[in-house]
Order: C-alpha cells, then structure tokens, then sequence
C-alpha cells in the first residue's frame, strides 16, 4: 500500500447550495438544518484508502500498480468570500475542483459557467467535477438532470447528484475526487518522465 500526501480539493459555487454541508457529511458524518454562512474559509481532512482497481478506473492504460492510502483537504468558502484577497489563497494548490449548485434553484446552475470560469483563471488545468446537490428535494426539482448532465459532458467534467441530508453519493463524490488528483498527478509524473529526461 502506498502512502500519499494531502491533496487540496475546493468546492465552489453559489450560496446556500450546500458545500459546507457536503464536507461535513463527508469527513464527520453529521448534517445540520440550520444554516450558517461560512466566513472566510474553512478546510476539513479526511483520510481514505483506494484500489488499484478504482484508481485506474476509466483510464486506456493503467498507471497506477498499487492500493493508496491518501489523505484530503476539502476547503470550503463562502460564495461571498471567494473574490479578492481569499481568492488567491483559495485556488492555490488545488488538484481538484468541485462546482456545486442547488437541483432546487436554476439560478444557482445559472452561476455555474461563472464559477468554472473563476476556475479556470487560477487553475486551468485541473479535473473538475460537476454536483448537483439535494437530491433528497426530487419532487422540488428545478434543473433537469439531462441539463446538468450534458452541460458537463460539453466542459469534460464529471458529474454527480448528491444529498448532504441522506449522505446519498457523498462518499462516491469525495473518492471520486481524490482518485481525479491522483491520476492527475500521475499524469503529469509519466509526461515528465518521458518527455523531460
């Protein structure tokens, strides 16, 4: 088993969506009804093992040999709080890149291409995954699932439908992230290694 360091992975979009609750849900299993606005930004860690198997998941070729114990750092920011200053800091070392919206609000799907282009500016080449979030509120629903769907697969993001409440997908979003970090990250080791010797 091989041990990995921390990977830096954000989430981003609008207010009220549901990042926090997510990463919370993921590295504490808890759930909270009341809303409280994330000042500034606040990071989470949680450790978590992946196969070999699940690590070369939907690659031509497999680049990895062995299970990997990794560690994440999930930060979240107050969709306020991402301009100026925080920005820099925030986008800073991520590997990967996790736009939220609410299934219940077109508006915060709207925003969307807003925060993708946000991403893009500070960290171009990094995987990004597409969540629609609340899930649970399916009689609510207000974004069709096709929408989303081939709105991510016209950017090449991956997506996913999550409940922060039901803890629905939460677990399957977060691996899914690191798995996208470290087959980034072998990427770039293999290009490096063929092509700058």
């Amino acid at each position: 088993m091989i041990e990995r360091h921390l990977y830096k992975i954000i989430t981003i979009g609008s207010a009220f969506v549901g990042k926090t609750s997510l990463a919370r849900r993921y590295a504490m299993n808890t759930f909270s009804y009341s809303y409280i606005p994330t000042m500034g930004v606040s990071w989470l860690t949680k450790s978590l093992s992946l196969t070999k198997d699940e690590l070369n998941e939907n690659l031509s070729k497999n680049i990895l040999t062995d299970d990997v114990n990794v560690r994440i750092s999930l930060w979240d920011t107050g969709a306020q709080e991402i301009f100026g200053f925080v920005r820099q800091k925030y986008f800073l070392g991520a590997k990967v890149a996790i736009v939220v919206y609410d299934i219940t609000k077109t508006s915060t799907f709207d925003d969307v291409s807003f925060w993708v282009s946000e991403i893009k500016k500070k960290c171009s080449e990094i995987p990004i995954i597409l969540c629609g979030n609340k899930s649970d509120l399916k009689n609510a629903r207000a974004v069709d699932r096709e929408k989303a769907e081939e709105y991510a697969k016209e950017n090449n993001f991956d997506y996913i439908e999550t409940s922060a409440l039901s803890s629905e997908n939460v677990e399957k979003l977060f691996s899914h992230a690191a798995r996208l970090a470290i087959q980034s990250e072998e990427k770039v080791l293999k290009f490096r290694e063929i092509y700058i010797r």
